[in-house]
């Protein structure tokens, strides 16, 4: 039996200590009344009273009891209220560690196998994960849900020791599955003491699990609050600036095509790239308002530029910025306001998992190429939606993940990336291979006749005044 439903079955049981009680104090005061006064009809009215404010107070107990389980119904472990609350009160939080558990692929499981046998998986797995605990002589241990897909426990015991159990458990979980269901999960710890705040905490947690190790990237280290605000204060002052990627035509180097990098000034915290920030952006609620402001600061800087070439230039946004109607709205404005052809622009979008209305996406993409924007999907062939957007939206140009590039001497990638160059050019869509960084790298790529190589090869980001002297 796990912790949390012994901790519910004593609340249950205090639950009917309430309901007992006063029906033995009921008894006895109609036992004692009946000794102390006259059996007049006041007296005895007052006594039948009584019993229906019992009932009502039974009622109520049993009705408040079902309201505030402590359990989650379907894992019996803690509710997410309940594991929350605990970790608030922990005491000793500079000896405590708080771990989430992760499971990555549940979505998958509830699809190929049904909700049934998603919620068995979820079920057994707290099961082994307890006994895994008590078999390392962790015992009691409070385990809750916090999501759909993920627990979070916390435990007195030393950081490594834990995160090597931790590491057994989930090989052997990822070995050996489930009920011959394949189970994909992760985890990430801390201490209780990271913060005050159980928001902060499980944040913090929830960004170590989706972290990848990016060398080009600096970690983040301020707390999830602190960065948000961070953040947000610089979208409003405007400090936004912007790299220039060259790219060139595999056979005319002379015809550009310009890669628009987004950065962002945190003083403190430096200069962060978009990727970096994208998340905290998104749980802010400011997705359509960041690409509104980038919109807004990067053509107010290009329009100088774009008098004086005819490149193109490719930059990426949300998806759910481009299927935002008022986003929209303000591009055409935008556009307008500035006499700017949109015609010059890409549109470039990665989403991980598709979108359920296709139809109603690829009427939303139709609609900017009507505008004249071209719409290019990013990181395609990667480990994203771009295979299926590509069966479904209308696009103008797919950028190859970086895995085609690293390895373009592979069987496998070397087949693939020639027929997909292949079927876009008689789909009518226009190619480019990215991260080529040597001669020889480039000289491979361009055996492929992809209509655009970029890289370092090429040239490295360029400010809007170094623009000028390599056009």
């Amino acid at each position: 039996m796990l912790y949390s439903e012994i901790k519910e079955r004593e609340n249950r049981f205090i639950t009917a200590l309430k309901i007992a009680f006063p029906f033995l104090l009921l008894l006895g005061i109609f036992f004692h009344a009946s000794q102390l006064f006259k059996h007049d009809t006041l007296n005895f009215i007052l006594l039948i009273l009584l019993i229906p404010v019992y009932v009502y107070y039974t009622v109520y107990l049993i009705y408040y009891g079902f309201q505030t389980t402590l359990i989650d119904p379907i894992t019996k472990t803690f509710n997410r209220t309940k594991i929350l609350s605990k970790i608030e009160k922990i005491k000793q939080k500079d000896q405590t560690l708080i771990v989430l558990l992760h499971v990555k692929n549940l979505s998958d499981i509830n699809d190929r196998y049904g909700f049934n046998n998603g919620d068995s998986v979820l079920k057994k797995l707290i099961e082994k994960l307890q006994a895994f605990l008590t078999e390392h002589h962790l015992k009691n241990v409070p385990i809750g849900r916090y999501s759909n897909s993920m627990f979070l426990f916390y435990t007195r015991y030393p950081s490594l020791e834990l995160k090597h159990f931790m590491m057994l458990f989930t090989k052997s979980i990822q070995n050996v599955g489930i009920d011959n269901i394949e189970v994909k999960i992760d985890f990430a710890m801390i201490g209780a003491h990271y913060d005050e705040s159980t928001e902060n905490i499980v944040e913090k947690l929830i960004l170590l699990s989706e972290e990848t190790d990016k060398k080009e990237e600096k970690t983040i280290v301020l707390k999830p609050d602190a960065m948000n605000k961070m953040i947000v204060h610089a979208i409003q002052e405007n400090r936004l600036f912007f790299k220039y990627q060259p790219c060139v035509k595999y056979d005319d180097r002379s015809q550009k095509l310009y890669e628009i990098l987004t950065r962002i000034d945190l003083q403190e915290q430096g200069i962060l790239s978009k990727q970096q920030i994208q998340r905290i952006v998104n749980h802010a609620g400011y997705e359509k308002e960041f690409d509104e402001k980038v919109f807004g600061l990067l053509l107010e800087e290009l329009k100088p530029l774009l008098e004086q070439t005819d490149a193109l230039f490719c930059i990426e946004i949300s998806p759910v910025s481009l299927r935002n109607t008022a986003f929209k709205r303000y591009l055409q404005m935008l556009f307008k306001r500035l006499k700017i052809d949109p015609n010059r622009f890409i549109l470039e979008i990665i989403e991980k998992k598709s979108y359920e209305e296709m139809g109603r996406f690829n009427e939303i993409v139709k609609s900017y190429r009507e505008l004249g924007f071209k719409i290019a999907l990013g990181n395609f062939g990667g480990n994203n939606a771009s295979i299926e957007y590509l069966k479904y939206l209308t696009i103008d140009w797919i950028k190859f993940d970086i895995e085609f590039t690293k390895n373009i001497e592979a069987d496998t990638y070397r087949i693939l990336l020639k027929h997909y160059i292949e079927l876009a050019r008689s789909l009518h869509i226009r190619t480019m291979i990215k991260f080529v960084d040597k001669k020889a790298l480039f000289d491979k790529a361009k055996a492929y006749e992809p209509d655009f190589i970029q890289g370092f090869y090429i040239s490295k980001p360029k400010t809007i005044g170094e623009i000028d002297e390599i056009r």
